[in-house]
């Protein structure tokens, strides 16, 4: 039997490995672990064993916080891993700075493309995105960032009304485009999204059931002007686990608390309200809405607190 005996003087435990020859292959990687809202890093060593079919992960080296490790971190041994030249190659996207000027510069040439009415060349700044940040922060600090930007454009320019129109117009194509392409398999929430009476603005319920579509979820949108009676039969046809009311002119909040309160009569599971309209919201008024990001609204879903209290029913997302 061919034995090689190697000393790794990087090991916590600093022991002698004997690895069988021809038998074992070793592969480095390295894995994260979330503490109270920081990542960190460690150096595992997978081991397989051909004969028995089977891997032993063994770590190697705490590492630190993601944020501060470098490639130096790194024993000089499992530098040449591939993992961990893959993951040095592309962290160089994750720095402060770096990430900052590629959210500005996506931002800037997405507007141009919706002004533009270049669908094609919108949905490929997605894709590149994508890519490297994922589809949830392209919506979160992409798109939506873009959008209240669009909302901002003053009156007083020429045609900003044409222009408000064709870019709202190609958002909504750029989003549809996304939904198409995406190959998630429904497996989480049936959600339902609708408007309070009189709200016109559809942009922004539209953004939020991409997202929530792309976390997995299947999602009913209902159109403007849809009725109060027309959302109840819908809500008692689809049987949601949860309602979304989208509200972006302070207008209509009054509305959608009165939409709102309609359906808890007889609908017990958990219903959201928000929207632009909530944005400036002061402390007073937010006695109505909690701020609730929309990533936390799947897990409030499930959550014991808000099944077994009603009043925890309106957050604005």
């Amino acid at each position: 039997m061919n034995l090689k005996a190697t000393y790794s003087k990087n090991s916590p435990r600093r022991v002698i490995r004997l690895y069988l020859k021809n038998k074992f292959s070793v592969l480095a990687y390295l894995r994260k672990k979330k503490v109270k809202d920081q990542q960190y890093l460690y150096l595992v060593e997978s081991l397989w064993d051909s004969k028995r079919k089977t891997s032993k992960q063994t770590i190697i080296k705490y590492l630190g916080k993601e944020s501060s490790v470098t490639i130096d971190d790194i024993p000089e041994n499992y530098r040449n891993s591939d993992k961990i030249t893959n993951y040095f190659t592309t962290q160089k996207y994750f720095q402060p700075k770096n990430h900052y000027e590629t959210i500005t510069k996506t931002r800037e040439d997405l507007l141009l493309s919706l002004k533009e009415g270049d669908v094609t060349g919108a949905y490929s700044l997605y894709e590149g995105y994508e890519k490297v940040y994922g589809s949830e922060e392209f919506l979160e600090k992409v798109l939506k960032p873009t959008i209240v930007k669009i909302e901002k454009i003053q009156q007083k320019q020429e045609n900003s009304l044409v222009t408000q129109t064709v870019c709202y117009r190609y958002a909504e194509d750029l989003i549809s485009k996304i939904l198409e392409n995406s190959t998630l398999k429904i497996k989480n929430k049936k959600i339902l999204i609708c408007l309070p009476y009189g709200e016109q603005h559809t942009i922004g319920s539209k953004v939020i059931a991409s997202e929530l579509s792309l976390k997995g979820n299947m999602v009913y949108t209902l159109h403007p002007f849809t009725s109060t009676l027309e959302i109840l039969e819908t809500i008692n046809e689809k049987i949601p686990d949860c309602v979304l009311i989208s509200v972006t002119l302070e207008d209509n909040i009054l509305s959608a608390k009165r939409l709102s309160e309609k359906i808890q009569e007889n609908y017990k599971n958990p219903i959201f309200i928000g929207g632009q309209a909530f944005r400036d919201k002061n402390p007073l008024e937010k006695k109505f809405v909690n701020e609730e990001k929309l990533g936390k609204i799947c897990k409030l879903i499930n959550s014991k607190k808000i099944q077994e209290n009603k009043s925890l029913r309106k957050n604005v997302f």
